[in-house]
């Protein structure tokens, strides 16, 4: 399934959660919402196997922070920042460290193929 469509059934859902919600309430969701969003952006994440993992993937995923957002909880997993144009290298610096590059869904990528170039 690709982002697109897991981002739009999100969407529809969390949109069928807040019609749910009494009118009177709406407003106090919406905070909730929005401190949960807050509060993700400030606290940093703990480490893959701490008890407060989930806490905070829960805190993350209700305040929208999902798919692209900056601070997108992935336990055990961390983004090394360069340049688009450096990714290459950056990549290949990586590799030669003997750490294992993972994809998207968290499995190590294959070795890149002599010759080829790393995308």
């Amino acid at each position: 399934m690709n982002t697109t469509a897991k981002l739009s059934g999100l969407g529809a859902f969390i949109a069928l959660l807040l019609t749910e919600v009494p009118e009177q309430y709406a407003l106090y969701a919406a905070i909730f919402v929005f401190a949960c969003s807050a509060a993700a952006a400030i606290i940093p994440p703990p480490h893959a196997g701490s008890r407060w993992a989930v806490a905070y993937q829960l805190m993350t995923t209700i305040g929208l922070n999902i798919g692209w957002a900056e601070n997108h909880f992935k336990p055990g997993q961390s983004g090394v920042r360069v340049p688009v144009a450096d990714k290459p290298a950056a990549k290949q610096a990586v590799v030669a460290a003997g750490i294992p590059v993972l994809n998207r869904k968290g499995q190590p990528e294959a070795p890149p193929v002599p010759g080829k170039s790393a995308s």
